[in-house]
């Protein structure tokens, strides 16, 4: 599954970002903005306004130019240079300061100097030793009463289909998954779930609040949104959340019906 020198390679030198800054991800909600306002924001919200955010992996800034309005200062890191220098040129003349990772950890960043981690559909395809290396940074760099709201894989509590579907011819496994058969990994890192995530958390004395747990393109929870933070110790509230794709679809349905043309 993805290393941090395999999402590098991709991210940086073969994706064609030419025409999109990430904004075809959002098209089962009907653009970025309907998913910011009706998926990420109400996740976050609680945490916002802020201080300093800290966000890794922003791409292009799909996410950013959201934040941009809720802090007085923004950090990003990810690991592609290219997205670096455009979210340079596109947020320069803002409080937002850009730096090239290493994808496992916040080198840069100073000890207890953040009020919010923020990461959404990156760390997806980062597996468990590095997403564990970023927890322990996380950890280091919250201030003492910071939170973090992680978007991250949980492929790994499927080990046994997806190792059965992997191991399907190429060609064959495309149609199957093309008619619904079976579901696509989406490229998740296939070592990280909910739980593991949970437990590297709480090693490095972070709470976690909760795990929401959502399908991706298919019909089993691959992916996972951690609430976590420093501070009083609490029950992991843990929630199945199978109408989120639907609920996707009905939020493009609504606002289409309602645009002015």
């Amino acid at each position: 599954m993805p290393t941090v020198e395999e999402n590098y390679a991709f991210w940086n030198d073969r994706f064609d970002w030419s025409n999109h800054r990430g904004d075809v991800w959002s098209r089962e909600w009907g653009g970025p903005t309907n998913q910011w306002y009706w998926c990420v924001y109400p996740r976050i919200r609680r945490q916002l306004p802020t201080g300093t955010i800290l966000e890794i992996g922003p791409g292009q800034g799909r996410w950013t130019h959201f934040l941009l309005p809720y802090c007085e200062r923004l950090v990003l890191v990810d690991i592609s240079h290219r997205c670096i220098e455009v979210c340079r040129d596109r947020f320069g003349k803002a409080a937002v300061e850009c730096h090239v990772g290493d994808g496992r950890t916040l080198s840069f960043q100073e000890d207890e100097s953040v009020d919010f981690v923020f990461s959404f559909e990156s760390l997806v395809h980062t597996e468990i030793l590095d997403l564990t290396s970023y927890l322990k940074e996380v950890a280091r760099v919250l201030k003492p009463k910071g939170r973090a709201f992680l978007h991250h894989s949980n492929l790994g509590h499927y080990p046994r289909y997806y190792g059965l579907v992997n191991g399907i011819p190429g060609s064959l496994r495309t149609t199957l998954q093309g008619r619904g058969v079976l579901d696509f990994d989406g490229w998740r890192a296939l070592s990280v779930s909910a739980e593991k995530v949970r437990r590297s958390a709480e090693q490095e004395q972070l709470t976690v609040h909760s795990q929401e747990l959502v399908p991706w393109g298919g019909k089993r929870l691959i992916d996972c949104f951690t609430s976590l933070g420093k501070g009083t110790a609490a029950e992991t509230k843990v929630y199945e959340n199978h109408e989120f794709a639907e609920r996707a679809r009905e939020v493009k349905t609504i606002s289409y019906a309602y645009e002015i043309r």
